[in-house]
């Protein structure tokens, strides 16, 4: 009686078969090939909301939004209905109203009288001190997709060896996805 550990044995001391592609050859061109699909997959899924909704886009800089969102992370923002204030609870994008020009995603922590609203990061200990101001919202979170925005956030924050790694590992899945089955030996 054979026992498939000996079937196992027995296939790996075998030749492979001529014109088979190399096993190890399939298994790093599928992996890499996966790994580069789902990564395109992510990238559409992140800007069609953008194109086909008009929602707004935007790379998470910073950890003040752990563990619900964490830097590299693509946030997609749908734009604020002018005629309801966000809910408690609701991360929203906005001015940063201590820093002219520089955008804040914070979630709502509370909403005054006057529907200005209290912001605060889930990382942070306390809520941020100036209110916001409704006309400052420039989005409502509806959708992340994780860890597809790391090269720009690795830039953008000037940390330029993590971002050369991340891009040299890029180019790795490239070459590795682009390599042929079968071995230049095995075509002659």
């Amino acid at each position: 009686m054979t026992l498939p550990s000996d079937l196992a044995a027995g296939a790996l001391r075998r030749p492979m078969a001529e014109g088979a592609p190399h096993p190890i050859r399939v298994v790093t061109s599928v992996t890499s090939r996966t790994v580069l699909g789902s990564m395109v997959g992510l990238l559409v899924w992140a800007h069609l909301p953008v194109v086909a909704l008009g929602w707004t886009a935007g790379v998470v800089q910073s950890g003040s939004m752990r563990p619900a969102l964490t830097p590299g992370d693509v946030v997609l923002y749908q734009p604020p209905p002018r005629d309801r204030t966000p809910a408690v609870g609701q991360i929203v994008l906005a001015q940063d109203p201590t820093r002219p020009g520089h955008l804040l995603t914070h979630r709502v922590y509370q909403v005054l009288p006057n529907n200005d609203l209290i912001i605060k990061g889930d990382a942070n200990s306390a809520p941020d001190s100036t209110p916001l101001r409704p006309a400052a919202l420039q989005g409502v979170a509806r959708l992340r997709v994780p860890w597809i925005g790391l090269p720009v956030q690795l830039w953008r924050a000037r940390q330029l060896v993590p971002a050369a790694i991340v891009l040299l590992g890029l180019t790795v899945l490239l070459a590795l996805a682009a390599l042929p089955l079968r071995s230049r030996s095995q075509h002659t």
